[in-house]
């Protein structure tokens, strides 16, 4: 009898199993819904079809497969992200930046004049502009 048992339940969670086995990149999803909903029957199918076929198999070795199909809930996938050094930014990029910094000193200006703001107000703010 627990022979039968130990059967049942093995057979009942194989989608988890062989998930676990692959690594695959939602198997711990599959854990979840095989444990919860594998008694339906389409769930447990659709389980065992999913625990053997990852969505997208990336070519990057550091990166994870499944991910970019948007069905890898539990798994991030890294993005690279180059940083640039702002003294070799193209001339255009400064010049539009000035331009915000000249906008935002001239606005402030206007707020002064209009008595929006007071004299202490305007220094601080101004130098925080023109600080960067």
């Amino acid at each position: 009898m627990g022979t039968f048992l130990l059967l049942l339940a093995t057979i009942y969670e194989l989608p988890t199993i062989i998930a676990f086995l692959r690594g695959h990149p939602n198997r711990w999803l599959i854990f979840v819904l095989c444990t919860s909903l594998a008694g339906t029957g389409i769930v447990w199918l659709g389980c065992l079809i999913w625990a053997f076929k990852a969505i997208h198999i990336t070519d990057d070795p550091t990166g994870t497969n499944g991910g970019e199909s948007g069905l890898n809930l539990l798994t991030n996938d890294v993005q690279r992200v180059r940083l640039e050094n702002p003294s070799v930014m193209h001339p255009s990029t400064i010049q539009i930046a000035h331009h915000d910094t000249v906008d935002r000193l001239e606005r402030l200006k206007k707020l002064l004049d209009n008595g929006v703001i007071d004299d202490a107000q305007f220094r601080r703010m101004r130098d925080l502009i023109a600080g960067g």
